[in-house]
């Protein structure tokens, strides 16, 4: 799908008329979900809007089409950079055009899809000149990471698997990750987690899945995983275990030394498997692990990176 960056700022009232590099002081370049496949598709369609910012409200200034020419970020602070080029000023002000972004696009940097942009000019009388229309239309159709997961594993993300099928290509997925897999759960008889993942030869992860969206566990859940962890520690050798919860998504984080796996995030580090090759280990986990980090895309992107 292909898709245009829309970049505010507050700083200047002609600031996207000068061909320039934007900085983002304090934030990071993985604020941006789509920054992989993005940065390896400049040139891109921009958009540069004005906003209210630090006392200065320069919102009521037409909005500037832009050329992405390309796109950076410091290896230590992760701050990202955006070099582009002005193309022509549009006849619309910068807060007409906020009004008309969806919530979540009305960040300091964001990327939405080119037909949805199309429809909110059209809905506020803009025509976008014809050397920016020319940039999606020459624009390689952007390849998202989930693009580089076969069918099997995305299919967990789906409400379609029975609680069984959920478990077991979880275990498929922790096998495919490089983890040493116990399926347990319904493969035998009694009460048992439903899986251990271990890795790197002293590190293991007690897991128990839930086929749902948004869970959260319940003090049952609590006492349950709790108990499966303190069973493994008897029998096992690692001196690192802990447990965890993998679920589709949950509705807060992980607490008192539960860990909360969502399944997008798992899926996110076998894209970063495939991507980073001989380069890719599972050791940052043991950081993640032992310092109670959550583990969601922004960890897996400081921690797996080339």
């Amino acid at each position: 799908m292909k898709k245009v960056l829309i970049l505010a700022t507050g700083w200047s009232n002609d600031y996207w008329e000068v061909d320039k590099e934007a900085p983002y002081p304090k934030t990071k370049y993985t604020d941006l979900r789509e920054w992989d496949s993005l940065s390896k598709n400049c040139p891109l369609a921009g958009i540069g809007r004005y906003i209210k910012q630090k006392g200065n409200d320069f919102s009521p200034y037409p909005f500037i089409y832009l050329k992405i020419t390309g796109m950076r970020f410091d290896l230590n602070t992760l701050q990202p950079y955006f070099e582009f080029k002005a193309i022509a000023k549009s006849r619309t002000e910068s807060r007409k055009l906020e009004q008309n972004l969806p919530s979540d696009k009305r960040k300091l940097f964001s990327a939405i899809k080119f037909q949805n942009l199309i429809k909110i000019l059209g809905n506020i009388g803009e025509e976008p000149p014809e050397e920016w229309e020319k940039l999606i239309k020459a624009e390689k159709e952007i390849i998202g990471w989930k693009d580089y997961i076969g069918k099997y594993f995305l299919q967990i993300t789906d409400m379609t698997l029975s609680n069984d099928e959920f478990e077991d290509r979880v275990a498929a997925l922790f096998n495919a990750l490089g983890f040493k897999v116990n399926q347990k759960g319904h493969k035998l008889p009694g009460e048992y987690p439903d899986g251990i993942a271990s890795f790197d030869g002293d590190y293991a992860i007690v897991y128990d899945c839930k086929n749902t969206d948004n869970f959260i566990f319940t003090s049952q859940d609590r006492r349950a995983i709790k108990k499966y962890l303190e069973d493994e520690k008897k029998i096992r050798n690692e001196n690192n275990i802990y447990c965890a919860f993998i679920a589709r998504s949950f509705k807060a984080e992980g607490k008192k030394n539960i860990f909360y796996l969502p399944i997008n995030s798992l899926l996110y580090l076998l894209y970063k498997k495939l991507i980073l090759g001989a380069e890719f280990a599972l050791s940052p986990l043991k950081k993640i692990l032992d310092d109670f980090i959550p583990f969601d895309d922004k960890t897996i992107d400081k921690e797996w990176r080339k």
